[in-house]
């Protein structure tokens, strides 16, 4: 006669296998996920550095198209400071309004582009903002 505990030995290696390969998975999709999240909020809150980057560079341009002579103030790019190294490429078009009665006055679409890193890198961002000034006299 044969004993059935002589037939279940190696049943509890089997089920320990099992769970140890079990627990290893969920861990390593735990890890990735983990990682995924982290670079997801890194890039992120870079993106919002990068929004603000392109904002200066638009108030800047609009400064420059006010206070000076239009587009010619206009720098074709800056990097401003404290924007964890964006450079803002800025674009200027003046479109000239002729009103009757006069007086005329121009609007100036203005573009701003922030990009840090290189297109195609995992940490590449880039934002871009429209903004359209006018020098035209209050109403």
């Amino acid at each position: 006669m044969i004993s059935t505990a002589r037939h279940q030995r190696g049943f509890s290696a089997i089920i320990a296998l099992v769970l140890i390969v079990v627990f290893a998975l969920i861990g390593a999709y735990m890890a990735t996920l983990v990682g995924t999240q982290a670079i997801t909020s890194t890039l992120s809150a870079v993106g919002i550095q990068g929004w603000f980057a392109a904002r200066a560079g638009a108030e800047r341009a609009a400064h420059a198209v006010t206070v000076g002579s239009g587009c010619g103030d206009v720098p074709a790019s800056i990097t401003p400071a404290n924007t964890g190294g964006f450079t803002v490429n800025l674009t200027c078009n003046a479109v000239s309004i002729q009103e009757n009665p006069p007086p005329d006055y121009n609007v100036y679409q203005i573009t701003a582009s922030a990009s840090r890193g290189n297109p195609g890198d995992i940490a590449f961002v880039s934002r871009t903002i429209r903004m359209s000034v006018t020098d035209a006299p209050p109403p």
